[in-house]
Parts: C-alpha cells; structure tokens; sequence
C-alpha cells in the first residue's frame, strides 16, 4: 500500500482457501496503539513525531495500520464444487501519535495538533474502511463461485482475491492522492512550515529558493 505523505497503511493477508468452516459472519476487529510524543511549539511536536513514529518500508510516519487478515470456507464437491460458509475476518491496529501534555502548547498550537490529530486518525480509519469493503467484496464473489471440480474453483478464487486486491490498492494510493493536498493545507503543517517560508529579501531569494526544497523535502519524506 502506497503511503500518502507520513502516513501508511501495511497489509498482511494471510491466504488460505481451507476446509475449516466459518463464522457467521465477516470479523473486523481494530485495536488502537499510540507512540508519546512531546514539545512546547508545533515544530517540537512534529520533530517528535518524526522520530518517534512508525516506520513503514524503511520510511517514517505519522501514523500506521497494520491489518493481518484470514479467509476460512469449506470446499464441498456434489455435482459441482462450491465453497461452504466462506468468511474472511481482518484485525487492525492503527497506531497514532499521544501528546504527552497538551498544556505544554499554546491555545492557537493546541487548537490546530488536535485538528491534526484527528485527521490522522480519520485518516487511517478510512484506510480501514476500504479494506473491509474490499474484504467484503471478495467474500461475496468467491462465496457465489461454482466450479466444475475443487482444483478449478480454487484458480478461479485466487484469480478474484488478486483482482479485487489490486482495485483495492488503487483505491487506497487515490484516496492519498487527495489526502496529501489536504495534508499540505492542514494548519499544523502550516504552522510547522511557517518559519521556512518568511519573506526574504530580494538578495537572497535565489539561494532560499534551493534552500526551501531541501527543506520541504527533509520534512515530508
């Protein structure tokens, strides 16, 4: 799963068309888990944020969901082979920044980390969001499958699991896509980079110019 820019969602599917039966329904479980962080200005706050989040394919982030999935059906042959109470379950853990004490910061900083941080968490429930629809979606297309032997449903299953898994990760790179325009606009980010981008005199434009890429790219991987 491509990242939006800090923040990353990480799948691990477990794959087993099996023949153990399944629950009654689809199970999706999500544990929450946060990293402290600490500072009395928003630049602090994002530093901490930086070394202290998750890393996620060697890059860092703000925040991160980890979803471990299983699938469990039983394979029954009669006249055709079909698949038996196919059900796939997924257990999420979104992990996310905790300010160790908001009442270090000013109201105006305060006021905008807590937007922030709520973005972040919409952020990564969408993430959620989208995979349990394309669970779902799976689900309902290998339970409806019929085959004229085991061997064949099996094919047909893994050709639908990879389909709907590579619909699934366009939809999470669009869905960052447009985050990371809103990421940009957010008004702790802004605040954060507020300090880069004062005016400057006409003498040393030229060098900030150069100056001022580094840094958007030092802050934002």
């Amino acid at each position: 799963m491509r990242s939006i820019i800090g923040t990353a969602v990480v799948a691990l599917i477990a794959v087993a068309l099996g023949c153990e039966t399944g629950a009654a329904a689809p199970a999706f479980t999500t544990r929450y888990a946060y990293y402290k962080i600490s500072g009395e200005n928003a630049a602090d706050v994002y530093i901490s944020m930086l070394k202290r989040g998750p890393h996620v394919r060697g890059e860092k982030a703000y925040a991160a969901t980890l979803m471990e999935s299983s699938q469990s059906g039983k394979l029954q042959q009669t006249n055709s082979c079909r698949m038996i109470n196919y059900k796939i379950s997924a257990e999420f853990t979104i992990r996310l920044p905790k300010l160790a004490d908001e009442t270090a910061l000013s109201p105006s900083v305060r006021s905008r980390w807590q937007q922030f941080s709520g973005f972040l968490r919409k952020h990564e429930e969408t993430h959620r969001a989208i995979w349990m629809g394309c669970a779902k979606e799976m689900e309902a297309r290998i339970g409806a499958l019929r085959a004229g032997d085991c061997d064949a449903l099996e094919r047909k299953a893994q050709a639908i699991r990879d389909q709907v898994q590579k619909a699934c990760t366009r939809k999470h790179t669009a869905f960052d896509a447009a985050e990371q325009k809103r990421l940009a606009r957010h008004p702790f980010v802004k605040m954060v980079l507020a300090p880069i981008y004062k005016p400057l005199k006409p003498k040393t434009a030229a060098f900030a110019s150069k100056k001022r890429k580094k840094a958007t790219a030092a802050l934002f991987n």
